[in-house]
């Protein structure tokens, strides 16, 4: 368990407690009794509200006897298991303070009295926390080195450390996805489809996904963990829009995951253009990267092949199309997308060929003035870099000619159709049509 240190040790107000124990189920209930407690302090017994509001009958008698007794204290705590400086952080404050007021209503349910003492999830505590738990009641709080703090007394809190929690990108994305989420109930709880049972059921699935373990696997060292976190985050995500009836985010069809660091070591990146005859990196400085993002495109040419490499930020991508403008004459070739894809080129960047790449092949297709695309060829694709660079070779005598003067449009494709990236531009928002010009490098 992470904690902090809080400095401030001269606004103690009560003894040291002998032990702090956290009570993670029914059976560890029984083995209180038997637990010592010195003559000059007493234990403190922290129970999940969760646990606590369904323990037996038998063992809510049990706590309430033991707390009658002065051998030991039972503390408020957070409704789930959250940090709540992390839920101020990622601008959720309306969460931070119902976690606060709903676990002070299960203590009460319980114990007949209001809680006093809060437990803070992990220790972790901040200024802005503080002044919610005077407003909630509390006049005390227990700090991460158990000592009883006096919420009233005027000190100020050192911030701290939530860098395991929202401190890389793929972290930071998933709360920005908890927040829409969040502001998607709000609107269902306004609405006339509203229905309590189901707003209930959402926010039950949106408060286990603000849990702390969700965005430590995100950075863990073990690839699998990080994925199949993934997967099951995204899974929640879409349970909370789907009890609503509302069709979740697009964005939220494919893995946030990305291996960050590993990608822009990728020599695609790092290379002068000289290394590909063609190189393009993506132009946004910041790029926001989930795990549909093109960050790269280079092209080779050999006496046999022609070498297309994408790099992608993971290789769970839907599609990537190229287009390709062999002479930059207005209107010589279509501005539509393959069928299906939803996009333009502008008309000085009509495409003569196009290759659509999935994660197994790649289809390449050639312009046809008469009807839809001709696909004149498919070949198995090759995944390097620890899959996040995708290369299709297309023999010569496909598509002839000097890739150094073709104009290239590089675009991502979700299954629905729409654009989910384009390397050096930005997405097309939903209303309104954008023609894509073509990148080049003359």
């Amino acid at each position: 368990m992470r904690k902090i240190i809080l400095a401030l040790l001269f606004l103690i107000i009560n003894p040291v407690y002998s032990m702090q124990i956290y009570i993670n189920n029914e059976e560890e209930i029984k083995n209180i009794n038997v637990i010592e407690t010195s003559t000059d302090s007493k234990n403190i017994f922290v129970i999940p509200s969760d646990l606590l509001k369904n323990l037996s009958d038998e063992n809510k008698e049990l706590i309430k006897k033991i707390q009658n007794t002065g051998q030991a204290d039972f503390v408020g705590t957070t409704y789930t298991e959250v940090i709540l400086p992390v839920l101020f952080k990622a601008e959720l404050i309306e969460d931070a303070k119902e976690q606060i007021e709903k676990g002070r209503f299960v203590y009460y349910e319980v114990f007949g009295n209001e809680p006093l003492v809060f437990y803070p999830y992990m220790g972790i505590v901040s200024q802005q926390v503080l002044e919610i738990l005077r407003e909630s009641g509390y006049d005390t709080f227990i700090s991460s080195s158990g000592k009883q703090v006096d919420l009233y007394d005027e000190f100020l809190l050192p911030e701290p450390d939530l860098s395991p929690w929202i401190g890389v990108s793929v972290q930071k994305l998933a709360w920005e996805c908890l927040k829409l989420a969040r502001t998607r109930l709000d609107d269902y709880a306004g609405s006339k489809m509203y229905k309590v049972e189901k707003f209930k059921a959402a926010m039950g699935e949106l408060r286990l996904l603000q849990k702390p373990i969700w965005f430590e696997n995100y950075i863990s060292p073990d690839d699998n963990k990080k994925r199949e976190n993934d997967l099951w985050f995204r899974a929640g995500l879409s349970n909370i829009y789907r009890v609503i009836g509302f069709e979740p985010p697009e964005e939220i069809s494919v893995p946030l995951f990305v291996h960050r660091e590993e990608l822009f070591k990728s020599h695609l990146i790092n290379l002068t253009t000289s290394e590909y005859v063609v190189c393009f990196n993506d132009e946004e400085e910041d790029i926001v990267i989930s795990s549909c993002n093109i960050i790269a495109f280079g092209v080779n040419k050999s006496s046999t092949n022609i070498s297309f490499d994408i790099v992608i930020s993971s290789q769970e991508y839907k599609i990537v199309d190229i287009y390709i403008d062999m002479n930059g004459k207005r209107n010589a070739g279509s501005t539509s997308f393959l069928p299906g894809h939803n996009g333009f080129t502008d008309s000085l960047s009509a495409w003569e060929y196009a290759i659509s790449v999935s994660s197994t092949d790649a289809q390449v297709f050639r312009y046809n003035r008469n009807g839809l695309p001709v696909k004149i060829g498919s070949f198995f694709t090759e995944q390097t870099l620890k899959q996040d660079m995708i290369r299709i070779r297309v023999p010569v005598d496909y598509i002839r000619g000097n890739p150094v003067n073709w104009g290239y449009v590089i675009a991502g494709i979700l299954p629905s159709g729409n654009i989910f990236d384009i390397i050096g531009s930005s997405v097309p928002s939903e209303d309104k049509i954008i023609q894509i010009p073509a990148l080049r490098m003359k």
